[in-house]
């Protein structure tokens, strides 16, 4: 399914962390690895080539560690704007999709929970993992992917997108046989408390629907979680519980999911989940 990888990295102790999650990938038939370091000179062009020389240390000893969980590795270090650059790169491979750290330092941090990584899930027609890096004392890093597909939340609007998303979770839950929660946040109040029921009903209608078709594609543990409140701390409250080892989801849908991933429900579900997310994007 992810047979080939575009795996980004910052040279930090963070990307070092980073590079430890990809063995979880090979449950998704992940064979190869794009390692991919950006270099970015805004103010003082003509240093690209000395810090290229300084960068290839290092990324020869994480393609080692990438080798060494047996996976081929193919090492890039391209030069430009980080977001547009490794768009491009992922592009030019033809990866199945792109792995991210959630948090670190230079590219890493900008990437997720900055200006980088609302342009690249923005641009990019592939999908995003993005992996998160806790940071702990004295400039160390944990990378919290164990485990990664023990269990799924799947957050849904039920638009266009998520379906998309939907069977990415099918083929998921087939090669993984993970078991999968449905979720829908009801963000809208009625003070009619006949329309309230009839928003429920539909949207538990629609919730089973979702739980039949993962269960024709493969998947063999489905239960379905319906609630209402605002939808980012909803699903930053499941992933809190330590119920779920990863979250799902359109990367651009109507309704919620399209503030989740491009506005600032974005960027909190991103600090604060606590677990991988793997963003689906939009059709283009």
């Amino acid at each position: 399914m992810f047979r080939k990888m575009l795996v980004c990295t910052d040279l930090s102790p963070a990307s070092d962390a980073l590079i430890q999650c990809v063995g979880e990938l090979k449950v998704l038939g992940m064979e190869e690895a794009i390692l991919t370091h950006v270099i970015y000179v805004a103010n003082t062009p003509g240093l690209e080539e000395m810090l290229a020389e300084e960068a290839r240390p290092v990324l020869d000893r994480q393609k080692k560690i990438l080798e060494d969980q047996g996976i081929r590795v193919t090492v890039e270090m391209p030069f430009g704007l980080p977001a547009h650059t490794l768009d491009e790169t992922a592009e030019r491979h033809g990866v199945s999709a792109i792995l991210i750290g959630s948090h670190g330092k230079g590219i890493l941090q900008a990437a997720t929970l900055g200006s980088v990584s609302a342009k690249l899930i923005h641009e990019t027609r592939r999908p995003v993992l993005l992996a998160r890096i806790a940071l702990l004392e004295e400039g160390k890093c944990e990378v919290v992917c164990r485990k990664m597909f023990a269990r799924v939340l799947f957050p849904t609007d039920f638009s266009d997108t998520a379906e998309k998303a939907l069977d990415y979770l099918g083929k998921i839950s087939l090669e993984t046989k993970c078991p999968v929660t449905v979720m829908h946040v009801i963000s809208e109040k009625d003070d009619d408390p006949a329309a309230a029921r009839r928003r429920e009903e539909d949207a538990r209608y629609l919730l089973e629907a979702k739980k039949r078709r993962l269960e024709t594609l493969g998947a063999t543990d489905v239960t379905v979680d319906l609630v209402q409140g605002k939808p980012a701390e909803e699903i930053i409250g499941r992933t809190k519980k330590g119920d779920f080892s990863i979250i799902v989801m359109g990367g651009q849908g109507k309704g919620f999911l399209r503030e989740v991933f491009l506005g600032s429900v974005a960027n909190e579900a991103a600090r604060h989940a606590g677990v991988p997310v793997l963003l689906i994007p939009a059709s283009r």
